[in-house]
């Protein structure tokens, strides 16, 4: 019904884009975003042009979680056969979930983004997989770590995928940092003998807790750190 209204009425009589603008602009954020022309793309692109660098361009391997509509999967230059994007829904290359996925896999990364479910407990579930299937000096990339109010960590937005950051900034031999752009694009990398730490009680954390407790001890970082931390320079 409401389709059919956006259809047949003019813009400037619908109701519903008003509301909808009200509602934003309602919103209070207890923090923003570098305003740098920068998010995970970039940062993604970066990663896998390090990785060329190093490498021969056909040994470069890169997998993502969560593909949605390919707005990131169809951004990265390499080959279908160096590239897997797992999506139970639309987009990548596997329908199947990223549980499927990892139990039957024996291939290795040197790229991995995780943009699937927004939840504390797949997410967290997505890096430790993510973690076994990494090469040596390969990065994980995650979506959605700092959401600026109650309303971005609904799963619509973000959902509560902080969760994870709170675990990784414990954890053990892993580097972490989170660029402060796009949703908050997290960045890690893994050491030997690292050791993803789930958290007690963290999985019954809100947002007020993130608000006030964790936020200002996650590893957030300006976009320029963040890029030389890709680059391995930070």
């Amino acid at each position: 019904m409401r389709n059919l209204f956006r259809l047949f009425v003019p813009l400037i009589l619908n109701p519903y884009y008003y509301i909808k603008k009200i509602k934003k602009k309602s919103i209070k954020n207890f923090f923003e975003y570098d305003s740098k022309p920068y998010n995970r793309i970039s940062l993604i692109s970066l990663a896998i042009n390090q990785v060329i660098l190093k490498k021969k361009f056909e040994n470069c391997k890169y997998l993502e979680i969560g593909c949605f509509d390919n707005k990131a999967f169809n951004t990265i230059p390499l080959p279908f056969n160096q590239k897997i994007g797992v999506d139970p829904l639309r987009g990548g290359t596997h329908r199947m979930t990223s549980d499927e996925f990892f139990k039957n896999n024996n291939l290795y990364f040197d790229v991995i983004f995780i943009d699937g479910l927004h939840t504390y407990e797949q997410c967290s579930k997505d890096v430790i997989n993510s973690i076994k299937f990494l090469n040596k000096d390969g990065i994980i990339i995650l979506h959605d770590m700092l959401p600026r109010s109650k309303t971005e960590e609904t799963q619509e937005f973000s959902g509560d995928v902080w969760k994870v950051a709170v675990d990784l900034s414990k954890s053990k031999n892993i580097e972490f940092v989170i660029a402060n752009v796009d949703q908050g694009v997290g960045l890690v990398k893994i050491n030997e003998n690292s050791i993803y730490l789930r958290q007690n009680g963290i999985q019954d954390k809100n947002f007020e807790d993130y608000k006030n407790l964790y936020y200002k001890n996650l590893p957030s970082v300006n976009i320029e750190k963040a890029l030389e931390f890709v680059k391995g320079n930070l």
